[in-house]
């Protein structure tokens, strides 16, 4: 592995606590991985972004000749390494944030972002990609992996609108995220957009409450002693949804796929 960089917003992904919840993430659709397999015909390298434990790359290995997966923690690569595929000769792991990555005269056919590139500088990042890009190259973007419209919807809500000023200072806004996770966009001449449902899926109430726990907003260490009460509170919230203690839920992931514009 490959070390750059210093550390930057999202540093709550080096953390062991969030690290070992990740696997508690839901699986992106079948069909979003088909979609990108698909979307380069001819196979080719890879440029996975922001790639966590490797949901998309160890995926995409058998398809590809050559993908290098690029994340700053250097845990998360760790849990990638042991993960199914994880091992595969053509995954190259290299802990960098992507602004920074060296990535020598490699070009790359199809890059890939998942559910990290609202924690990368527009500016910076596309400017080094533009020179590391095949022509006809694949420039996609997925986001989306939690519980999409679940009986407990309503109630989630009310929790987030409690919780979320607690643990980022922030009032909850989706529309103010979603704007400010957007600005890639002017970045990117856009193909076309697709969302996708998962089959249903089962967890359990502790392992949705750990989910939690690896992403940002709800890391140990923004909840500043309050794990406890947040855990309670929400298991409290879920328990009537539950059957035994089963959660039944689909996830709906978006997927955007385009070509960088040139500069």
């Amino acid at each position: 592995m490959t070390v750059r960089g210093e550390e930057r917003a999202g540093s709550s992904f080096q953390a062991e606590l969030v690290v070992s919840n990740y696997r508690f993430r839901p699986p992106y659709p079948d069909q979003l991985l088909q979609t990108l397999i698909s979307s380069v015909p001819r196979g080719g390298r890879v440029l996975d972004l922001g790639c966590g434990p490797g949901k998309i790359a160890r995926h995409l290995s058998p398809f590809f000749k050559h993908i290098v997966a690029v994340d700053p923690s250097e845990a998360m690569l760790g849990l990638a390494a042991t993960l199914e595929n994880g091992g595969a000769p053509n995954i190259a792991w290299v802990q960098s944030h992507a602004e920074d990555v060296d990535l020598g005269s490699e070009q790359f056919d199809l890059v890939i972002a998942a559910n990290s590139i609202h924690w990368m500088e527009p500016g910076a990042l596309f400017a080094k990609l533009r020179n590391h890009v095949s022509q006809d190259h694949v420039f996609a973007v997925a986001s989306g992996d939690d519980a999409h419209d679940p009986p407990w919807h309503a109630d989630w809500v009310e929790f987030l609108v409690k919780w979320i000023p607690i643990t980022t200072g922030e009032a909850f806004d989706l529309q103010r995220k979603a704007s400010e996770w957007s600005a890639w966009r002017q970045q990117v001449d856009i193909k076309f957009v697709d969302t996708f449902i998962s089959a249903p899926l089962t967890q359990r109430v502790s392992e949705f409450i750990a989910c939690q726990h690896s992403r940002d907003a709800f890391a140990p260490s923004r909840l500043l002693g309050r794990l406890d009460e947040f855990d309670m509170e929400l298991s409290e919230l879920l328990a009537p949804y539950a059957v035994g203690d089963l959660l039944s839920f689909r996830t709906r992931s978006t997927l955007t796929i385009g070509q960088i514009r040139a500069a």
